[in-house]
């Protein structure tokens, strides 16, 4: 046997190996890059959508588009790409979806020379910064703006001092992809929960959902009530308006007394803190469009001070609600116990629900501990009548140390509580009636009202503010539209680490982690020495 060549011939096998190995691993990554399978092994399969979610995407009538022109970088603020790392395991989420129609996501350079592909070439997508969502038909919606250049000079004392970190939190804060914002160790405040899943399938279901010719929320005027295109902090409804439009619904106002009926397009009427009384003609309008149309009421009002208003109860809308098992009385809510106020603002807080059997709107508020806060309010009682087409529930109480007190305006204070006139809590303050008709032995609604017994509860002062009230704002209207699925989509939780240590601390961690490296380099240098000796 001739071994002359035997070295030449092991390095050329050892060659060959290696090239198989690499052509071997070439192959299976084509291979991985060609299966769309996706398996979530996480706890609670937190990287998929959920149920809820994937039953309102197979309600999609067309593809849909989602176009992202932010442009990954290093220099982003830390907040904004923790969005875009959060959005991107969503991106992945819809795409890999189980969905009647594609979901398409796409990172585009409105800034390169190159033109985008021919497949967004319908839409106008010239800005950067945007996240983008887009259909055939439906056209396209902004649901996310993050304005790089935003941040003040710290030289200019005639403006505050913003950076562009803080910029970019207050962007992420007011579009409404976090909630549950908690003070970290170092004092900033950091999201806690991710909301996207319901952000994103709302919209797209708004661009490429089935549309409806009822669009229109109609705010009552000519009562004092409160505006929805006012911006005041305290007492303006612009951000129930803002919850309305952002889910494609019309907002405009209307008065009842100068109109023969409601206009058809009327999805909703809104009454909202009502200080005269409404005429016989107005309620009859309101009647008629509950009864007979299916029309949806939201009724929310004070406590009444004006003894000119105390003849017609509920500013005379009490046989509205009489007819669908709803009692409105005219006490007020009294409660001594400083616990159930809020130290800084001293806003009432509501957050006693039922044991049991709650109303949809309200599960996610007893899941996730939110509570509702309020100014002043009044009782709002559900009440057993004949017709069993009504499907009635109080959705909050008040505290059980509580009492609604009648004839108010004329009691002391503090209130010696009269046995035979007031209320005992726990009292109800929110209560939902719904009409039931069936047809075809299914069940479907036919009208739907809610009464709160203080019009601060969707006001700007809380709706802004406190996220037990936008979720209820957001609930109602869902309720409203008859996409109970959007009610039931979780929040993600955000999982954060952090790490504090003093500097004598971190000097001790960087030693001990040194120690095994330094062990096996050393332990190397001395079986090499000996090699080298022996």
């Amino acid at each position: 046997m001739d071994f002359r060549h035997s070295t030449r011939n092991k390095k050329l096998e050892q060659w060959i190996i290696v090239f198989l190995i690499l052509t071997l691993c070439l192959g299976l990554n084509f291979f991985v890059s060609k299966i769309t399978w996706q398996i979530d092994l996480s706890s609670k399969t937190k990287y998929s959508l959920s149920k809820e979610s994937i039953a309102l995407l197979n309600k999609l009538e067309e593809p849909v588009e989602i176009i992202i022109t932010i442009k990954e970088d290093n220099n982003l603020p830390k907040i904004t790409q923790k969005f875009m790392h959060d959005v991107k395991l969503l991106f992945g989420a819809l795409e890999n979806a189980p969905t009647s129609k594609q979901i398409r996501t796409t990172f585009l350079d409105v800034e390169s020379p190159k033109a985008p592909p021919s497949y967004l070439s319908k839409y106008r997508l010239n800005e950067p910064n945007l996240i983008i969502i887009a259909s055939k038909n439906g056209g396209q919606k902004t649901i996310f703006r993050y304005d790089a250049a935003v941040g003040s000079n710290p030289y200019d004392n005639s403006v505050p001092f913003k950076s562009r970190d803080s910029a970019a939190r207050q962007a992420l804060w007011e579009s409404d992809f976090y909630t549950d914002w908690k003070e970290s160790y170092n004092g900033i405040l950091e999201p806690t929960r991710f909301r996207g899943e319901e952000n994103f399938v709302r919209v797209m279901l708004e661009i490429a959902g089935r549309k409806s010719g009822k669009n229109t929320a109609y705010f009552t005027t000519g009562h004092g009530e409160k505006s929805p295109f006012d911006l005041d902090e305290s007492v303006g409804y612009s951000e129930l308006s803002k919850i309305l439009e952002d889910r494609n619904i019309r907002v405009a106002s209307i008065d009842l007394s100068i109109v023969k009926e409601i206009p058809q397009d009327a999805q909703m009427i809104i009454v909202a803190g009502p200080k005269g009384t409404f005429q016989d003609q107005e309620v009859a309008s309101i009647q008629s469009f509950i009864n007979n149309r299916g029309g949806k009421l939201l009724l929310a009002i004070d406590p009444v001070e004006e003894l000119s208003v105390l003849d017609r109860p509920a500013f005379g809308l009490r046989p509205v609600l009489k007819e669908w098992s709803i009692r409105c009385h005219d006490m007020l809510i009294y409660d001594s116990s400083p616990e159930n106020y809020d130290f800084f603002t001293g806003a009432y807080i509501l957050r006693t629900f039922r044991e049991k059997d709650n109303h949809e709107i309200v599960d996610q508020h007893i899941q996730l501990g939110l509570s509702i806060q309020s100014d002043r309010c009044r009782p709002i009682e559900t009440i057993q009548i004949e017709d069993a087409n009504f499907e009635t529930k109080a959705l909050i109480y008040s505290s059980q140390k509580s009492l609604g007190l009648s004839n108010w305006t004329q009691r002391k204070s503090p209130p010696e509580k009269n046995p035979l006139l007031d209320l005992e809590g726990n009292i109800p303050i929110i209560a939902v009636s719904e009409k039931i008709t069936n047809r075809n032995n299914l069940s479907l609604s036919n009208g739907k009202i809610i009464a709160l017994g203080s019009s601060s509860i969707l006001s700007n002062k809380y709706l802004s503010k406190n996220s037990g009230n936008q979720l209820l704002g957001k609930n109602i209207v869902y309720w409203f539209n008859d996409v109970p699925d959007m009610l039931e989509i979780p929040f993600r939780e955000i999982d954060s680490y952090s790490i504090s240590m003093q500097e004598d601390e971190f000097e001790n961690l960087i030693y001990s982690i040194a120690i095994i490296p330094i062990f096996v380099a050393l332990t190397g240098f001395f079986v090499g020495w000996l090699r080298k000796e022996l």
